[in-house]
């Protein structure tokens, strides 16, 4: 499931050019009445930055206007008009043929974090099959906030809007903005009286039916006398903890960090570190070594930590989201950090388990120590069950990532040169090991690669890269992908192409075979095929299977009739959660065909991996593989950066400057679960995290089913073996029809039930030897 990032969409827009964010007070909107027609040029008295917000655009017949009619293969005419709400003039869009056309305003710059409104009056007739649309730009080309409004016919009625100017792509005078207001509708709308003002936050506070959008702080709370000047929760790891929330009782407050796992198995927790009444200045995390009751131990080594930090989503997503503003996400290296007084960083505590551990219940202190206040303990009781979870994981993982196209500009490496390859080579495999280390095999597009010298296949680059990757954990890769021709504008493969890819897949497959990784590999065919182009589909397959029937041939497809048309031709199916029952494979898997699961973008359903969605929705995903019997999980992208990318590996990057969240379409989150710390060290998700630990549960149901299998060979029957099979049917987690339950307390339960059965039927087993 490879993603592209789509061309510029104009849209609505704000960004910036003549106003200073010192002098952006009052109306920002150059002839908003429309009431001055346009007597000199527009466009091309606008500096070559500005004009970059204006593709498509020309000038429009009111000053400081620009219009553009032909977006989307439509054909739409702009005039000025004596339809006025008030005053003279209006201006009308009027469809000749349906598409999107609309009017652009002059541009202006605001600080980032200004709460700017808009309003306009609008009057519509005929103005059916679509929206008029509000959008606001500020890249250019980059839409991150706006609304639709509905056509049909109707008098005129004030539509207003409020967004926060975004961190993202400012310069230092500020972020430079445009409004833009378009029509997809048939027939005619009419705008007047458009208006631009930055709005303070104080007065929006003071209307409770017009909350603000610029970033809360909580109600502040009496300080206790005696305190150490800062207060002290904990949280499971599957609770997202939002900075600006309102304080909780101090009763309510966590006591102590709890933590369950097996062996060999890693699990987290959180402590967080409040600041109500000052700012807090921690210096340091640290950690006490760990004792059980049997004398047992847990040495310090054994847990570590990093602070939580936040990136700020700006815009309401096509998903329903709670809130927008700042989201829990990237995991920062340990270091001293700085609390904002009136606001929380959450502390990621992490417990690995060696294969040795002793099983128990072990007890210890976690100090937090702070520059200038008294430092706090924090007990912290860490269960270790009876088993271990193995170093390979069972269900096949697979993502895209290899080290090349954007990823060297981004960090400057110069391949030119033999230090930069060596950074570069140094850097990928950091990324690799991150990976890895959470269950997450970079197969997509490693060994996909193969050339061909002086008439024979030198095969030493993919063999270095698999030599590295297969013993570390990778147990899926793509061995060849044939080209996606919507994108390359083809309608078919040609016959010289289709036999230099089988033969090279061929001679591969022989090369892998010899190495014994033949298992592992897997060829990708059109990703997405849309049905004009299944024919393709079906003519690639069957000469992959002519040259080498052996190998295996995935396709990722969500279309049913698609999964009907190439079941034959198609040895694994690669699908969206949400679309499994949809797309008939659930009867394929019957006649043996194999079905890995996938999210992305779409559909938008849970669980899937956005930057608001619950961290139960990622750490749910390997059970749902197990509960559809599916042998993989593909995600397409763990570090697609999009606007967060450097060109040149020049200017300032992250953390430096702000994260921007929305890195593909208007989905926050999709495309990552790693950031790009400085020097190439990649910096983990809390996403990353949760889907970790639901790697590792699978395991825990893998285990439990094969001592369930041995169980019942000797003849276990009764209680055990009944609560067994409930737990490995996912009763109570995971309904047929996919809801699923989204309660992290219910899981942490529902994990433990599963690890006492397989502690029971170990018991059991060792019975019978004896």
């Amino acid at each position: 499931m490879k993603k592209w990032r789509p061309g510029f969409l104009a849209a609505l827009w704000l960004s910036v050019s003549g106003v200073s964010p010192a002098e952006a007070t009052g109306d920002l909107i150059e002839n908003g009445g429309f009431e001055e027609p346009a007597r000199e040029p527009f466009l091309a008295r606008l500096s070559k930055r500005d004009r970059a917000f204006y593709p498509g655009l020309s000038d429009s017949p009111a000053s400081g206007w620009a219009f553009g009619g032909r977006w989307e293969g439509g054909k739409y005419e702009v005039r000025l008009s004596r339809e006025a709400h008030r005053g003279k003039h209006s201006v009308e869009i009027h469809c000749l043929k349906k598409g999107r056309g609309g009017i652009a305003s002059r541009p202006f710059t605001l600080t980032p974090g200004t709460i700017l409104k808009v309003s306009f009056w609008l009057k519509a007739r005929g103005a059916a099959g679509g929206v008029v649309r509000l959008n606001f730009e500020g890249t250019p080309g980059d839409g991150w906030e706006g609304m639709d409004i509905p056509g049909g016919d109707y008098g005129w009625k004030k539509i207003t809007k409020r967004c926060v100017v975004p961190v993202r792509h400012s310069g230092p005078e500020g972020q430079r903005l445009v409004i833009f207001i378009y029509s997809k509708t048939m027939g005619s709308i009419w705008i007047d009286d458009v208006e631009a003002e930055t709005v303070d936050v104080n007065e929006l506070a003071e209307s409770p039916s017009a909350p603000a959008l610029a970033p809360p702080r909580p109600e502040p709370i009496p300080e206790p006398s005696g305190g150490p000047g800062y207060r002290i929760d904990t949280a499971s790891s599957l609770v997202k903890i939002f900075p600006d929330t309102d304080y909780k009782p101090a009763s309510e407050l966590g006591k102590k960090i709890s933590i369950s796992l097996a062996r060999n198995e890693v699990e987290d927790a959180q402590l967080i570190v409040e600041a109500p009444w000052r700012d807090v200045r921690v210096e340091e995390i640290r950690f006490s070594d760990l004792k059980s009751e049997a004398g047992a131990s847990l040495p310090s080594e054994c847990l570590s930590w990093r602070r939580v930090d936040f990136v700020e989503t700006t815009f309401t997503p096509p998903y329903p989201v709670e809130r927008v503003g700042l989201y829990p996400d990237p995991l920062m290296p340990p270091g001293p950090f700085t609390v904002k007084k009136l606001s929380r960083t959450p502390v990621w505590i992490s417990v690995r388990t060696r294969k040795d551990a002793q099983p128990g219940v072990y007890r210890g202190v976690v100090t937090v120590l702070t520059r200038g206040l008294s430092p706090m303990e924090v007990p912290i009781e860490v269960t270790v069950w009876d088993f271990a979870v193995p170093d390979r994981t069972h269900l096949r993982t697979l993502t895209w990532f290899n080290g090349f196209g954007w990823f060297p500009h981004h960090y400057g490496f110069d391949r030119r040169t033999e230090e930069g390859r060596r950074l570069h080579e140094e850097a990928t495999r950091r990324f690799w090991d991150m990976l890895l280390r959470h269950r997450l095999g970079p197969g997509g597009n490693v060994a996909s690669h193969v050339w061909k010298r002086h008439g024979r296949y030198d095969f030493s680059d993919v063999d270095r890269r698999l030599e590295y990757l297969i013993p570390r954990g990778m147990n899926a890769f793509i061995m060849g992908s044939a080209p996606n021709l919507k994108r390359q504008g083809k309608n078919e493969y040609t016959p010289e192409f289709i036999a230099r890819f089988t033969e090279m897949l061929k001679a591969y497959g022989d090369h892998l075979r010899e190495k014994g990784w033949i298992d592992k590999a897997y060829v990708y065919t059109y990703d997405e095929a849309p049905r004009r182009h299944w024919g393709e589909v079906r003519n690639i397959a069957r000469a992959i299977k002519r040259a080498a029937p052996e190998l295996k041939i995935i396709q990722c497809l969500n279309q049913p009739a698609g999964v009907k048309a190439l079941s034959d031709v198609i040895d694994v199916f690669d699908i969206y959660v949400a679309q499994y029952h949809k797309t008939g494979v659930r009867e394929l898997q019957k006649r043996g065909t194999e079905v890995w699961l996938a999210v992305c973008c779409y559909p938008m359903d849970h669980p899937n991996l956005f930057i608001e969605y619950p961290l139960i929705d990622a750490r749910m995903l390997p059970l749902f593989c197990w509960k559809y019997k599916a042998q993989g999980f593909e995600y397409w992208s763990p570090a697609s950066w999009g606007r967060n990318v450097r060109r040149g590996g020049t200017g300032p990057m992250w953390p430096e400057v702000p994260w921007d969240p929305n890195t593909f379409g208007r989905y926050n989150g999709d495309g990552y679960l790693l950031y790009p710390g400085p020097g190439g060290v990649p910096y983990p998700s809390v996403r990353l995290k949760a889907l970790r630990d639901g790697f590792e549960d699978y395991e825990y149901l893998w285990l439990l089913r094969a001592l369930l299998k041995e169980a019942k060979n000797r003849g276990l029957e009764g209680g055990e073996a009944a609560e067994a099979e409930r737990l490995l049917s996912l009763e109570g987690m995971i309904a047929e029809n996919g809801t699923f339950e989204n309660s992290p307390v219910r899981y942490c339960d529902f994990r433990s039930r599963v690890a006492e059965a397989i502690m029971a039927l170990r018991k059991r087993a060792g019975e019978k030897k004896r």
